[in-house]
């Protein structure tokens, strides 16, 4: 381990993310480190494109010296010599045994009265997201924690370029600090060896050590492991001894005092997620509830990419149209085996072909009768129209479709608990309850994103191809979901191993 503890903007991402990744990138065995995802990759790599693009139309100081103890002296020249603008300076300041080292994008000259004289410098970062996040603040606090100390003035005024080079100023409140300087406390105590509690969570998914964590948490049987369970939560009933699934899973909740981040009502319901972890069983919360039918079915799902505001593809499994009417419009993916069933979906080749896709989608709608409905899984399609309607326009057609919308991710909600860590679409029908297989071994909506912008790069038909079958496979998994939601709910006690809890029992 090195002498000096050095700090660095990239800690406050990885805390955020998951603390664990910092203690085990200093502490654990490095063969057990995965790769970062291939999204994850082009996220970085779609960030420093649009760094050097922005950089390319302004005039700038580049600091190119690698050396840390280099740069900083050359940074500090050119703060001396009064530089207007230096980009990707180096700043650094070491207190007992840490060293705390950044590299803000800009450097910029702005009036006032420092060590130099009658200028000071401000951290500017340049981001590819649109919005200021709460780690971009703690990464320019930190900055201006180190310019402080080399000129005497804190920059309380920053910035943030985004991604459509706007400017965006940010203040640094005493809010922003002390939540900078309590995550420094806890990035200094991990790097001292104190190791953080497990936890898993969807963020942690994004890290390198997620298996490394899962497989300790899933070792310990740790509380963790319940669905959406905070980490206040999760560590306060650890002080009240409840650490286990198993335990918790015995727990008389109405016993405990006021626990952090959770109502009686989380606790319960947390309560029956460890049984059925503990169980390996599904288990009813409450009689489910009867999911509308129509012969007319209609599978839906969407898929877009944030970064570049763009919706890409419109997906259908279309089932209970033997005589193909409504197999128009867009592109049809006729099914082998089912008489009646077959995939719909319209696509925008690039961005600026969203708005065809949607009059596409629109004009489709026209031709659907009076009596359907359409099932999907989470909000997603449900703003997604909403938000293109007040984009391009509607109809009374689109109004009628969106009134026909079923979203299974509730009707599981108030229905059962699985014995998941997570309740993805994906994650519920690959389970052993509904065994649906996706066809690529990496499908994900971040999968397809990143498959969306190697296709706008490449132009490749296969990875087009990936996109396709990827949100084909999706609304059929969702027919999967529907079907064996109605099979649990008729025949509640045989159906796969289904646990039958008693509502009032859980709940009151």
């Amino acid at each position: 381990m090195n002498k000096y503890l050095i700090i660095t903007p990239s800690h406050f991402y990885k805390l955020n993310k998951n603390p664990l990744w910092i203690w085990y990138d200093l502490f654990g065995d490095q063969s057990k480190k995965d790769s970062l995802s291939e999204f994850a990759l082009k996220n970085i790599e779609d960030g420093n494109l649009h760094e050097k693009e922005y950089i390319s139309k302004v005039q700038v100081a580049e600091i190119r010296e690698t050396d840390p103890t280099k740069g900083v002296e050359e940074t500090l020249s050119l703060m001396r010599k009064g530089a207007p603008l230096i980009y990707q300076g180096w700043l650094e300041k070491r207190i007992d045994n840490v060293i705390y080292r950044g590299r803000p994008d800009l450097l910029e000259k702005r009036p006032g009265k420092s060590i130099f004289g009658d200028w000071i410098y401000t951290p500017i970062d340049i981001k590819s997201s649109s919005t200021v996040k709460a780690t971009h603040e703690q990464q320019l606090a930190f900055y201006s924690m180190i310019l402080h100390s080399i000129q005497g003035h804190f920059p309380y005024k920053t910035a943030v370029v985004n991604r459509n080079f706007e400017t965006i100023e940010v203040i640094l409140d005493e809010k922003i600090l002390q939540r900078t300087q309590r995550d420094i406390d806890e990035i200094l105590s991990i790097m001292r060896g104190k190791k953080p509690p497990t936890h898993i969570s969807g963020s942690a998914k994004e890290t390198p050590w997620y298996s490394e964590c899962l497989r300790e948490a899933e070792n310990l049987r740790d509380i963790s492991l319940i669905y959406k369970i905070r980490k206040d939560t999760a560590e306060a009933l650890r002080n009240h001894g409840i650490d286990t699934l198993e335990k918790l899973a015995l727990q008389d909740i109405n016993a405990l005092p006021k626990i952090p981040g959770a109502t009686i009502d989380t606790l319960k319901k947390a309560k029956i997620q460890a049984q059925s972890l503990v169980e390996q069983k599904p288990i009813f919360i409450g009689a489910p509830e009867p999911i509308q039918e129509t012969d007319l079915k209609l599978y839906f799902d969407i898929e877009g990419v944030k970064s570049l505001g763009v919706e890409y593809l419109f997906g259908f499994w279309v089932v209970g149209d033997p005589e193909r009417n409504y197999a128009r419009d867009g592109e049809v993916v006729w099914s082998q085996k089912d008489k009646g069933k077959y995939f719909l979906y319209f696509l925008a080749e690039a961005p600026e072909s969203e708005s065809i896709m949607w009059n596409k989608f629109l004009n489709w709608l026209q031709c659907l009768p009076i009596d359907y409905k359409v099932y999907h899984y989470a909000k997603y399609e449900k703003e997604t129209l909403t938000k293109l309607s007040k984009k391009y326009k509607g109809s009374e057609n689109l109004s009628r479709f969106q009134e026909k919308l079923v979203d299974l991710e509730k009707n599981v909600a108030k229905s059962v608990v699985f014995p998941l860590y997570f309740y993805s679409l994906k994650d519920i029908a690959k389970s052993p309850f509904i065994n649906f297989n996706w066809r690529h071994e990496k499908a994900g909506g971040s999968q397809s994103i990143f498959w969306y912008e190697q296709w706008l790069e490449a132009k490749d038909q296969l990875i087009l191809q990936d996109i396709i079958d990827y949100n084909e496979d999706d609304v059929r998994a969702t027919e999967c979901l529907h079907i064996w939601m109605n099979k649990a709910r008729l025949f509640p006690r045989a159906h796969h191993g289904w646990s039958l809890v008693s509502y009032r029992k859980c709940w009151d």
